[in-house]
């Protein structure tokens, strides 16, 4: 199978690769082709000498279509951030752009378009949502902020292709991802393990949805080549945990003398994942950010802000 992807130098795309090229994977690994801007730093991914690279960006047609050419799966996983995050200059790249993406996956006759959206298209919630009926891929799109807003336009793209037989499409959503970023620094919650790792006294508030890159990835490989997953749209959530019990997390994980104050954030919207626990997809719960917290320690205690995908 071949599979071209966007956004290969960041968290997911690197974890992503890393789970396609793992030995002894069932179905073979795939040929991967990847779209890197120019001067991307890509040391982490170095292990993974058979990756194809296209050097360009969702502005530059040519590369997009290089990039496609001969595949079976497009895997669209980039958002253009901008060194000017200007209203219209982020519209133009990534919708625009995607655009682009989509018309020449479908000239060069993709099968699959998998797009990494996000729960962020939900903006206004509907009274009927609650404990006992969560938020699930049947809720409509009502998105409150910008980067919602530019997802939801996507989303709406990418039906367009399905409806129109160019190609399968399958949605992504997920919440706030943790996990190891390339540049250990900058992963979730960091600064936080960080302080308290120290011994700082840490001020936290407010509350997170949370899913773990873990569970985002087994849910690319899952969707990745079937057919059955076709139109669907999967919510990637694990679960929601006010900051000032994250924080007691990482007291207890790391023991840390520092001390946590603050005040809990609001109850998280009920939602549903079942979409994707059917599919096979697994979610750790707070184990799982207690390995985080572990794991994230070790890293920068042993190699700073290295980037060793090796490690990871």
């Amino acid at each position: 199978m071949n599979v071209a992807i966007t956004g290969i130098t960041g968290m997911v795309g690197s974890h992503l690769i890393k789970k396609l090229c793992e030995d002894n994977r069932e179905g073979g690994t795939p040929n991967v082709r990847a779209l890197i801007r120019e001067g991307s730093v890509v040391d982490h991914l170095k292990a993974f000498e058979d990756v194809d690279y296209v050097i360009g960006g969702l502005e530059d047609k040519e590369s997009l279509a290089k990039l496609v050419d001969g595949m079976d799966v497009l895997v669209h996983l980039a958002h253009y951030p901008g060194p000017v995050q200007t209203a219209d200059e982020l519209v133009k790249v990534n919708v625009n752009g995607t655009f682009d993406l989509l018309e020449a996956a479908r000239k060069a006759r993709v099968k699959q378009v998998v797009f990494m959206s996000s729960c962020t298209v939900f903006g206004q919630i509907l009274p009927t949502v609650d404990a006992e009926h969560p938020l699930d891929e049947s809720h409509p799109v009502m998105p409150g902020s910008l980067y919602g807003a530019i997802k939801s336009s996507i989303e709406a793209f990418c039906f367009f292709y399905q409806r129109s037989r160019a190609f399968d499409i399958t949605i992504l959503r997920p919440v706030t991802i943790y996990g190891v970023k390339p540049q250990i620094d900058k992963s979730e919650w960091f600064n936080t393990i960080d302080y308290l790792a120290t011994n700082y006294n840490v001020d936290l508030k407010g509350s997170t949805k949370y899913v773990s890159v873990y569970s985002v990835t087994q849910a690319l490989d899952k969707v990745i080549g079937n057919k059955d997953c076709s139109s669907k749209i999967y919510h990637l959530i694990d679960g929601h945990i006010h900051n000032l019990d994250l924080g007691q997390m990482i007291v207890d994980t790391i023991d840390s003398f520092g001390e946590i104050e603050g005040i809990k954030g609001e109850e998280g919207v009920p939602m549903s994942n079942q979409a994707a626990r059917d599919l096979g997809v697994e979610f750790q719960g707070k184990e799982g950010i207690t390995e985080y917290i572990k794991l994230v320690h070790k890293l920068q205690t042993t190699y700073g802000g290295e980037r060793m995908l090796d490690k990871w």
